[in-house]
């Protein structure tokens, strides 16, 4: 049995933002999580030895429960790291982040332009208090990963966010592919870039971001042998806890595994037979995608295809996912012989 090293939680399904792209369904964001529940599970994570655990939400500042959280002990000998918007943070919570030595905090800026940012999370005033507390943590020394989701309204934006971040010497990378809601919900795909507007971002990055090119596309990735990203490692060693207790593979797909209101982490991990379904996934299970010569550029993954599918089924990959690998597949080899030609 493979060793549970990392897991996400999250503490609840409230957010004070309301993105227009994101996978939560809008009627599901009133949950927090137990608290008895909460204290529960991290005991069990500290029992197995977990090397990391994730804070997420919704806004896991809004849990009740954060700052205890922060403050726990186990943190010495566990990475913990925090998904958040940062609006809620203040400087008393910025020095208990560094003082309990937090990992890295993720936190999201879709533009340094208030009126684009604030259009896609909904919140007036959102764009500064996010830039605010990054710079915060930035100031005090606390790792901060700076993610920047392109969507039809921030997609000129990204440039002066990866700027920004850079300006504070912090890791900021183009945001990953929109995807349908966990309902199935497909509403918010209206703000996912089309084929063309996201080649333009891609030749954009090819042209003058060299870091994320090479991580992007480099020579690794390219190895027709490499097992793609959406059927490798699923539930190898990581799984999702999302506010109701439900173990889930991950945030946005809500297929349920176990149900930790009623089993032990340690029963689900060991003896679900969800779960061990889920890790034996291999890209047999996808034929046609064997021999396909778009597959290392293919973004598809379990959860966006269960959630682009009327009945749920990941193993029906959306045409769109299909286009989208081919476009990039073509618009890299041009450009990489075309810098060939220069050299």
């Amino acid at each position: 049995m493979p060793k549970l090293e990392r897991i996400q939680i999250e503490l609840t399904s409230r957010c004070n933002e309301r993105c227009i792209h994101c996978y939560i369904p809008k009627n599901d964001g009133n949950q927090d999580m137990d608290s008895g529940l909460l204290w529960s599970i991290l005991d069990q994570c500290w029992g197995m030895g977990l090397e990391q655990i994730v804070f997420s939400g919704g806004e896991p500042m809004l849990h009740p429960d954060f700052w205890k959280i922060i403050e726990h002990e186990i943190w010495n000998n566990c990475k913990v790291r925090v998904f958040s918007n940062l609006t809620l943070l203040d400087d008393n919570l910025a020095d208990e982040l560094k003082k309990w030595n937090v990992h890295e905090v993720q936190a999201s800026l879709y533009s340094v332009i208030p009126a684009i940012h604030d259009a896609v999370t909904k919140l007036p005033g959102s764009c500064e208090k996010t830039k605010r507390g990054i710079e915060m943590l930035a100031g005090k020394g606390v790792p901060v990963f700076v993610s920047c989701p392109i969507t039809k309204i921030n997609k000129g934006s990204y440039p002066d966010v990866l700027s920004f971040a850079r300006q504070l010497k912090l890791r900021s990378v183009p945001g990953d592919l929109i995807m349908a809601q966990s309902n199935r919900n497909s509403g918010n795909l209206e703000y996912r870039l089309n084929i063309v507007e996201a080649m333009q971002v891609i030749q954009d990055v090819l042209d003058n971001d060299t870091a994320y090119d090479a991580e992007r596309f480099s020579p690794e990735y390219h190895n027709p042998d490499t097992i793609p990203r959406c059927v490798q490692n699923v539930c190898e060693s990581m799984i999702c806890i999302n506010a109701k207790g439900e173990v889930v593979p991950s945030p946005e797909w809500h297929y349920v595994l176990g149900d930790l209101n009623k089993q032990t982490l340690k029963d689900i991990w060991g003896k679900s037979s969800r779960l061990k379904r889920v890790q034996s996934i291999s890209l047999e299970d996808f034929p046609k995608c064997q021999s396909c010569h778009n597959i290392v550029f293919c973004g598809m993954g379990l959860g966006l295809n269960a959630n682009e599918n009327k009945v749920g089924d990941p193993f029906v990959i959306p045409t769109h996912i299909c286009e989208l690998a081919e476009a990039t597949r073509k618009l890299v080899h041009s450009h990489r012989s075309k810098q060939k030609e220069t050299a």
